[in-house]
C-alpha cells in the first residue's frame, strides 16, 4: 500500500482574503471620492489575492508522485519525471521533468497535521532520485507547466 501525506497551504489563503478585502476596500474609497484611476490599479491588486485564495488548494506526496489539488484544476508530476530540482530563495520547490515542470510551495507556508511526515518524504525522496538539486533566484515566480491532469485520467 502506499503512503500518501496531504498538507495546504493556509497561509496562502489567508494572506489572499486579506489582501482582496484591503483592495477591493482602497477601491471603494477611491470611487467614493471620485478618484477613478487609481482604482484599476486597486482592482488589480484584488484579483490577485483571489488568484492566491483560488490557486492555494492542497498537496499529496505520495511514494509515486506529488499532486496539487486546487480551484484551477488538478496538476500532477511522478518522481519518476523529475529529473532536477530547482530550490527558489524564499523556499519554493520546482521539480523539472522532461517538458514539465511542478511548482510545489515552500515547507514553510505548509499547514495539516500531516506536515511534518509530508517534508519527510519529500527529501527521503529527492534525496533517492539523486538528480541535480540547485538554488535559483527565480523559481519563487515560477508555475506549473504541462502537468495538469485531465478530466479522465485521474
Amino acid at each position: 500500500m502506499a503512503t500518501s501525506y496531504r498538507f495546504g497551504v493556509l497561509s496562502y489563503q489567508i494572506i489572499g482574503a486579506v489582501c482582496s478585502l484591503f483592495f477591493l476596500g482602497c477601491a471603494a474609497g477611491a470611487f467614493l471620492a471620485r478618484q477613478y484611476p487609481p482604482i484599476a490599479v486597486f482592482a488589480f491588486f484584488a484579483c490577485m489575492g483571489l488568484y492566491m485564495i483560488a490557486s492555494a488548494g492542497s498537496f499529496e506526496l505520495s511514494e509515486k508522485s506529488v499532486t496539487h489539488h486546487n480551484l484551477l484544476g488538478t496538476f500532477r508530476m511522478t518522481w519518476a519525471e523529475v529529473r532536477r530540482v530547482e530550490l527558489g530563495t524564499q523556499g519554493s520547490i520546482i521539480l523539472h521533468g522532461e517538458g514539465k515542470r511542478f511548482a510545489l510551495a515552500p515547507p514553510a507556508y505548509w499547514s495539516g497535521r500531516q506536515k511534518p511526515e509530508a517534508f519527510e518524504l519529500l527529501r527521503k525522496t529527492i534525496d533517492q532520485l539523486g538528480v541535480l538539486t540547485y538554488p535559483s533566484n527565480t523559481a519563487d515566480y515560477k508555475v506549473h507547466k504541462n502537468v495538469r491532469v485531465r478530466k479522465g485520467e485521474a
